[in-house]
């Protein structure tokens, strides 16, 4: 059995991320409350993609299988890095510290098209603290989604077809980008914040 004792790095609504304790590159997702649906939900996902045969994306964490642990049964996957080993603060964090949102859309375009090759549908809870930038280098940056994946939709089945998953995908990828404008912290950068500090070094 895995012994947690640390304070966890991240917490949601329904569970609790903690660095893994024999291994720093990993992460370990537990439900809080001993709740375990979004786990068995991610678990489902994740075996989903491994039965499609789908192309492991680079903008999602690797899954690594389950751990029983002194806090209960969790989920490892990769813990998402930048390049100097910190661990990648979510997009709300930089947008909140009034980083520009326009510095974002490209990073977001390159998203969207890695859900659509993958045929990776978000749910329509997904919000920019799903989102971790991960800096790859002082001038080279990437979003990872580390949460609202995966149709939690009845018919979700149905995203084993091609045609249906790239539509899903467009229509939530579009309500994400609308509930993204509408934030307080895009909002507030709209009514006049400071929007000079780049959201990664420029390159010369």
């Amino acid at each position: 059995m895995l012994e947690i004792h640390s304070q966890p790095i991240g917490q949601g609504r329904e569970r609790a991320c903690y660095v893994h304790p024999e291994d720093p590159r990993l992460a370990v997702l537990l439900p809080l409350s001993g709740d375990s649906r979004k786990s068995q939900r991610d678990i489902r996902f994740y075996r989903k993609l491994r039965r499609r045969k789908a192309v492991h994306s680079k903008h999602i964490p690797a899954f690594h299988g389950l751990v029983d642990t002194n806090l209960g049964r969790g989920i490892v996957v990769d813990l998402v890095r930048d390049y100097d080993g910190q661990i990648s603060r979510p997009m709300n964090w930089y947008l909140a510290e009034g980083y520009p949102v326009e510095e974002f859309e490209p990073l977001l375009k390159e998203l969207y098209q890695s859900l659509v090759e993958n045929r990776v549908v978000v749910s329509e809870a997904m919000s920019i603290a799903d989102l971790l930038l991960q800096k790859r280098s002082m001038t080279r940056g990437r979003l990872v989604a580390i949460d609202g994946l995966g149709d939690t939709g009845a018919i979700a089945w149905l995203d084993a077809l091609p045609w249906v998953a790239r539509r899903r995908i467009r229509r939530r990828w579009t309500g994400f980008l609308e509930r993204l404008y509408r934030t307080t912290e895009v909002r507030a950068q709209m009514e006049g914040r400071d929007l000079s500090t780049p959201l990664i070094a420029r390159k010369t």
